[in-house]
């Protein structure tokens, strides 16, 4: 019997043994989420920390740290929040039986269930993992890379693995599974100096155990066979998560074929410098930043100025970027924040908020899932609580606040609805008439550069086209103004039709109105320094100005498109015919990223239209020192 079909049998024989009740969560359809798409779909996340992984004397117990029980009104909180994913860490600990089967507690797997549930009501990405097993400061801890009995290890989490996997098996794709939290030997590198570090006998059991923890997952359902994994290297240190210090991705060889990429995850944390982050007894470290630093270093980190500079962070992402994002696998920084110390210093708050807005940008900037850690304590006292967990209400809203503000400068722009076409205007003609000039009066443009094309219309010209095209095909218009002028002003220029790049404005519509002074203008005169839209024709074409500039929008799928529509864009980056155009940039370096961190485009505008093609997909778009998200569909 071959070596697949026996693991198939034996992941069988663990369904049928483990056959929870139906969820109705369970689908038999799997939205297959490519890796910046489902980065996208994540969005922010927060963690429901110090409840499910909460433990007394190696007994897990969901309220004896302190936390209330978990509940729909917590989780629709979450939601409305801003929060589109939510880690929920699970201990397990004594409520594993003992050798052969290792079987979870029917009750406790049942309560991990219903809080997954909960989660996924609200419409929330779910992560759950086996979090505290791999502690060695709490009692009854197993899953310990340095033990000498690895054999049983190996097979206690490959059995626990399977019955979790099998709970949720049917669940879709908004469902990740976490094979373990900060598994290491318990030391670090300073406290043995000289010694290799970290152990390459232990590094390799954690290899093992993320292996063992995909090859059990697998094959248990088709679901299950396509979900994310999430895989965590030494202590979800960023440094020492890296092929360099002995971290080794798991060879995936039962992903469903039919999946396009890679499946799998790398889990990492971020919580540095840890004096300003997590050590609530130093009442000196409270700031953090460049800024920071100049103005008063003495309430920045104690590691120094290269641990306290926004470099150091951004160097940090770098690193995902180089040796994951980039190769096709998604980051989730699993656990990042701040404990409170505003009772120490009353700008902590400024400062934690722009630690906190600065590591979401630069998540977002490499492709990366930022999950704010929440341990539910709303005091300087290991206080890493954003959300009151006892009335239900956000308590540090400058933390959340600042999450997402860091998301809400990423615009997007959904272009689902019409396509648009966005040109610099070539050609210009307006066919006009002339009532009641006693002189022939002169018609003038004013366009690039501030230089005009002048007109003469006899005072008699009926339906007369005058060209007043630009001189330079390149520039286009980037001012415009008409002047109409005799020695008698008293007489009417009527617009009867205005041809932009060939398109009639034949049944034109005022959108905003300026003054045409003594003149009795059917169009009103256009200058420059007045934004905004000027002109339309039922809404299938727009003429517009922004940053002392015309330009022309046309709707590519016909009439049902409403200006609202046509308009709804944000940034001054629009979605054109083949991609996007940035606009008023003119100086400014316009960079474009893959959700894969890896840079499209890149470019100094040069002109007020800088256009850029895109197939359909998700980017990060730069424009100078401003960063938005762009979907072109």
């Amino acid at each position: 019997m071959g070596k697949l079909l026996q693991n198939i049998l034996s992941y069988g024989f663990g369904a049928a043994m483990l056959a929870s009740s139906a969820s109705a969560f369970a689908d038999d359809t799997f939205d297959l989420l490519g890796q910046y798409e489902t980065v996208e779909a994540m969005g922010s996340g927060w963690n429901l920390g110090n409840t499910l992984e909460a433990n007394s004397n190696g007994t897990p117990n969901e309220t004896v740290w302190g936390n209330p029980q978990a509940s729909s009104a917590l989780m629709k909180l979450i939601k409305n929040s801003g929060f589109n994913t939510i880690r929920i860490p699970v201990s397990y600990l004594s409520k594993i039986g003992s050798a052969p089967d290792y079987k979870i507690d029917a009750a406790w797997l049942s309560r991990v269930k219903e809080v997954v549930d909960m989660a996924l009501a609200e419409d929330l990405y779910v992560i759950t993992n086996i979090h505290g097993d791999g502690y060695h400061g709490v009692t009854g801890g197993w899953l310990l890379c340095d033990a000498q009995n690895q054999t049983e290890i190996k097979a206690k989490f490959k059995a626990v693995w399977q019955q979790i996997a099998t709970t949720f098996k049917d669940y879709d794709e908004h469902l990740i599974f976490e094979s373990m939290n900060e598994v290491f030997d318990g030391t670090y590198e300073w406290q043995n100096p000289g010694v290799p570090y970290p152990n390459a006998g232990y590094y390799q059991n954690i290899n093992d155990y993320n292996q063992i923890f995909v090859e059990t997952v697998r094959p248990i359902s088709l679901n299950n066979a396509k979900r994310w994994l999430l895989i965590p290297g030494w202590n979800t240190d960023i440094d020492l998560t890296s092929e360099a210090k002995g971290f080794k991705i798991p060879e995936d060889k039962y992903v469903d074929r039919s999946t396009s990429g890679k499946r799998l995850m790398i889990s990492v944390h971020y919580y540095a410098p840890w004096d300003l982050c997590g050590d609530d007894t130093d009442e000196g470290v409270t700031r953090w930043g460049d800024e920071a630093w100049r103005q008063n270093s003495s309430k920045c980190t104690t590691y120094g100025q290269g641990a306290n500079s926004e470099s150091t962070m951004s160097g940090q992402f770098d690193k995902l970027k180089s040796w994951f994002t980039s190769q096709g696998y998604p980051v989730v920084v699993g656990e990042y924040g701040t404990v409170d110390k505003t009772s120490y210093d009353a700008e902590n708050s400024k400062y934690t908020a722009y630690w906190t807005k600065t590591l979401c940008e630069n998540a977002r900037r490499v492709g990366a899932v930022p999950v704010l850690w929440d341990n539910g304590h709303l005091s300087t006292a290991k206080g890493f609580a954003t959300i009151n967990r006892a009335t239900n209400t956000v308590g540090r809203t400058y933390i959340v606040d600042a999450i997402n503000e860091a998301f809400d400068q990423e615009i997007e722009i959904d272009t689902t609805a019409a396509k648009t076409k966005l040109e610099l205007i070539t050609s210009y003609i307006v066919n006009l008439s002339v009532d009641g000039a006693k002189e022939n009066p002169i018609f003038k443009c004013q366009y690039s550069g501030w230089d005009e094309i002048s007109k003469e219309i006899s005072n008699t010209a009926k339906n007369v086209d005058v060209d007043l095209s630009p001189a330079s095909k390149k520039d286009g218009f980037t001012n415009l103004g008409y002047l109409v002028y005799t020695n008698d002003s008293l007489y009417s220029v009527n617009i009867n039709k205005i041809t932009i790049n060939g398109y009639e404005f034949t049944n034109p519509i005022v959108k905003k109105k300026l003054s045409a002074a003594q003149y009795n203008n059917a169009l009103p005169n256009i200058w420059s320094g007045n934004d905004g839209e000027y002109l339309s024709d039922n809404g299938r074409a727009i003429l517009s100005i922004s940053a002392n500039t015309i330009s022309l929008m046309l709707k590519l799928d016909g009439e049902s498109s409403s200006v609202e529509e046509v308009d709804a864009i944000a940034a001054n980056i629009v979605p054109v015919d083949g991609g996007i155009a940035v606009l008023g940039a003119e100086g400014e370096t316009v960079e474009v990223y893959s959700m894969l961190g890896t840079i499209v485009s890149k470019t100094v505008a040069t002109d007020f239209v800088t256009s850029v093609k895109l197939h359909d997909g998700a980017y990060i778009v730069k424009v100078g020192n401003k960063t938005y998200r762009v979907i072109v569909r």
